[in-house]
């Protein structure tokens, strides 16, 4: 496995999930990426069979975003966030809630992009409510749908920086 799609998931506190992933492309694309809704709608598909039907985006505090995927046999999860913080191309922070809890209760997420040469190292810290929330959180398989997402943000920004 080559050291671009290695990806971290860790708990140092009770009330914490961080993510630290490194992206072969520069900072400003992978910050695109992530808050232009053409390119999320690109790689943030989930599980094979699953595409994210809506992807609404108002960039900017204070701003809102709503995701809507649909799946086999109609299935649907959806998820809204207010941005807090919006610092391009460095930083996001949000608090975000799913329509079906899942048991997660509202999250506070913050994600920082660094560059490191011609990559980018994002470092994204999840704080929940309580433990209990941080648990369900981690039972959802959560780690294993980021990274399922992650291979496909990584074929994107390899696609977008290819020379024509």
């Amino acid at each position: 496995m080559s050291f671009a799609t290695s990806l971290t998931v860790s708990t140092p506190t009770d009330l914490e999930i961080v993510v630290e992933r490194i992206f072969d492309a520069p900072v400003d694309l992978v910050f695109d990426c992530y808050t232009t809704p053409d390119l999320v709608r690109r790689w943030l598909t989930g599980a094979e069979g699953w595409s994210l039907a809506t992807c609404e985006i108002d960039l900017r505090a204070g701003g809102v975003y709503r995701y809507v995927w649909s799946g086999p046999d109609g299935a649907s999860m959806g998820m809204t966030g207010t941005f807090h913080e919006v610092q391009p191309p460095s930083r996001l922070m949000s608090t975000e809630t799913f329509d079906d809890d899942f048991g997660m209760g509202k999250m506070l997420v913050t994600i920082a992009f660094h560059p490191d040469g011609d990559r980018t190292s994002m470092h994204q810290t999840i704080l929940f409510e309580s433990k209990a929330q941080r648990d369900s959180a981690v039972e959802t398989g959560m780690a294993e749908g980021m990274g399922i997402s992650f291979m496909a943000l990584d074929k994107l920004l390899a696609d977008l920086t290819s020379p024509l």
